[in-house]
């Protein structure tokens, strides 16, 4: 497993591969879009705030990357009419002149779009596409494209599932929550977070100060620990089973993030990523991870998982009826199936 990083200008670059990233992810608005476009984003997170400032430093990112693939964000989930084409222009440009590995994609016309002009293998699925059960998978597999991303809010039963053979796939590990599903979601960042920020009312009963205390964890507390490390979701904890699974990067979230962020939380990540890698149970690695980041109150209820249920009991009779279904579909001839199970983890 690779740990994925993300980018917003070339000085990130460094710092971040001494930290233990293994791949950088960034976006780029294409030159002379707004003039044509407007103000429609290119990307799912704010240009100004999260996007790499040009092309030349685009380049200088390939560059000090060498052997780390860099991947770029062409995720919003819409875009005005005659978008398309242009971004199809930059993203072979984007390939084949400044030699960004793969492109991010989300939107559909785009998607396809990008396949057509023979780009599917050169093409991750983004989260925002909303790959969520093994049909789904493989019409994507179908298309050629390298890499599906899953979203934020499968369990780890929906992943068993839904990670099919043929494809590699790339699954949510630190930072930044949502609240709601973002690729059926059909509001804009661009009009702030108001689903972090509503109110259930003004005054709060047990089941709002619930509601209030889950919207805080998914928005990093507000806060990071005495050591410097965000309190935001989590996946750590989950390593030996995303690994089990064949899940193949694992995404640290947050582009406009200052480095400081970014580096704790890749140097947290490659730390576990080693526990695991070295046989070390979910336990082992939470007490690891605890010890370096702080706030362990926060890890008691699993209050910070992304994958909660990580700490289901494995001899549950429900488990068990898991570990007996067999996937037998979608797995293309030409590909060798590998034993794994068929849950039907529910959100």
């Amino acid at each position: 497993m690779k740990i994925l990083a993300p980018l917003r200008n070339s000085d990130e670059v460094a710092p971040l591969a001494a930290a233990g990233a293994h791949e950088f992810y960034c976006g780029l608005t294409p030159p002379g879009w707004e003039e044509s476009f407007g103000a429609s984003w290119v990307h799912r997170r704010n240009p100004k705030a999260a996007g790499v400032p040009g092309l030349d430093d685009l380049r200088r990112i390939v560059a000090l990357a060498q052997a780390r693939p860099v991947y770029a964000t062409l995720n919003s989930p819409s875009y005005p009419a005659g978008a398309v084409p242009r971004l199809v222009e930059f993203g072979k440009m984007l390939v084949d002149d400044v030699g960004v590995a793969a492109l991010i994609v989300a939107e559909w016309e785009l998607l396809l779009a990008l396949c057509e002009a023979g780009l599917a293998p050169r093409v991750h699925v983004s989260s925002l596409a909303s790959c969520r059960n093994p049909g789904a998978a493989a019409f994507y597999r179908d298309l050629g494209v390298a890499r599906i991303i899953l979203p934020r809010h499968l369990t780890l039963a929906e992943i068993e599932e839904t990670a099919i053979p043929g494809l590699e796939w790339e699954a949510f590990l630190l930072n930044d929550g949502c609240a709601f599903e973002e690729g059926i979601c059909a509001t804009s960042h661009a009009f702030g977070p108001y689903c972090i920020d509503d109110r259930v009312g003004k005054r709060f009963r047990a089941l709002d100060e619930r509601y209030e205390f889950w919207k805080w964890t998914l928005n990093n507390c507000g806060c990071q620990t005495s050591k410097g490390f965000t309190l935001g979701p989590c996946g750590l904890c989950a390593l030996p089973r995303l690994a089990r699974i064949g899940v193949a990067s694992l995404k640290v979230v947050g582009r406009e993030a200052p480095l400081a962020r970014k580096e704790a939380s890749v140097r947290l990540a490659a730390m576990a990523l080693e526990h695991a890698e070295t046989g070390a149970t979910r336990e082992e690695i939470r007490d690891a991870v605890v010890s370096l980041r702080g706030a362990p109150e926060l890890c008691r209820g699993a209050h910070l998982c992304y994958y909660p249920d990580v700490w289901a009991d494995p001899t549950s009779a429900r488990a068990a009826r898991l570990r007996r279904r067999t996937r037998q579909s979608l797995v293309p001839h030409d590909v060798a199936a590998r034993p794994t199970t068929t849950p039907t983890g529910g959100a």
